[in-house]
């Protein structure tokens, strides 16, 4: 497909996003790639989130929809978006309020998946540059060096889905889980491109400054806090549970999984269910690993405490 043609949907949830949203919007105006539509899907906001995009399509040189929102959570808000048969284009680009994007992010997106077979489901996604609620630098989204895969899947969603851009064929995939509810949107979705014999590009260039702050839905898990409390859920059952809405998710689009998939999934489906060593022994053949040291010693603990 030709780069200059090939269409972009921008899909922004929000929801009382008046504070950030105006300068998220002012990244998608000076996107370097066009062309590209906003299709917008709001919560119920009580604020001037409205407004401020009403303004925004209003403006001549911006092609954009105002939808209602589903208003049960920021994950149904995206799926909202993904079930709509009326938003059309050949590559979708998720977007959250808060965040500002880089001038080149669809550009880089775009050139990537243009390179694709589109038969196959595509993802590309990338690091994120940190910013305080003030907007100044305070760091960046960890730097994953191991490729891309569903063993990796499994366990840890490194796409994360403020930088996503994917082809028709990865949104018809997410499109078949409904009405099931995934643990969340952009983690379900690198599973099933990854395990449905599709392509991931994970960019190592950030294309989104992701903004902290005390009201963000998801944040950076990579705070010593978060992390710490992170531990603690998993181990107190989140990650069981986690596992079993993603298995769910995932059988439902059992039959287009790779038989590689297939033997990875039910290896790890069935770790739970034996001894330790049986379970040591089935965490090598579902090929599992985290990108992170701290993470694959959090998953052996998992593992021999039986909590995953």
């Amino acid at each position: 497909m030709n780069k200059q043609s090939a269409a972009v949907a921008i899909l922004l949830a929000s929801r009382n996003g008046a504070t950030y949203l105006e300068q998220q919007l002012d990244s998608f105006s000076r996107q370097s790639y066009r062309p590209w539509r906003l299709w917008v899907s709001d919560d119920g906001s009580t604020d001037t989130t409205v407004a401020q995009i009403e303004a925004f399509i209003a403006r001549p040189d911006i092609d954009g929809h105002l939808l209602a929102g589903p208003q049960t959570g920021l994950c149904d808000n995206f799926m909202s978006l993904i079930g709509n048969s009326a938003i059309q284009a050949d590559y979708y680009a998720f977007a959250d309020q808060d965040d500002t994007w880089t001038s080149d992010k669809l550009q880089r997106a775009v050139q990537w998946l243009d390179l694709t077979d589109a038969s196959l489901p595509a993802l590309y996604c990338s690091r994120t540059r940190l910013i305080g609620g003030n907007g100044k630098p305070i760091g960046y989204s960890p730097l994953y060096t191991r490729a891309p895969s569903f063993g990796n899947a499994l366990l840890q969603n490194i796409a994360s889905g403020n930088t996503m851009v994917f082809n028709q064929r990865a949104r018809e995939l997410l499109a078949k889980i409904m009405p099931v509810k995934p643990v969340i949107h952009d983690w379900t979705l690198y599973q099933l491109v990854t395990g449905c014999g599709g392509r991931v590009r994970y960019d190592p260039e950030p294309t989104v400054f992701y903004r902290q702050h005390d009201e963000n839905v998801i944040g950076n898990s990579m705070e010593p806090l978060r992390r710490l409390r992170n531990f603690h859920y998993a181990h107190g059952g989140r990650a069981a549970r986690w596992n079993d809405v993603n298995r769910a998710v995932l059988s439902r689009l059992a039959d287009e999984l790779t038989p590689a998939a297939k033997d990875s999934l039910a290896a790890f489906s069935a770790i739970r269910d034996n001894n330790v060593f049986k379970r040591l022994n089935l965490m090598r053949q579902s090929g599992i690993y985290h990108q992170q040291l701290l993470g694959s010693i959090s998953t052996l603990t998992y593992i021999l405490l039986n909590k995953i």
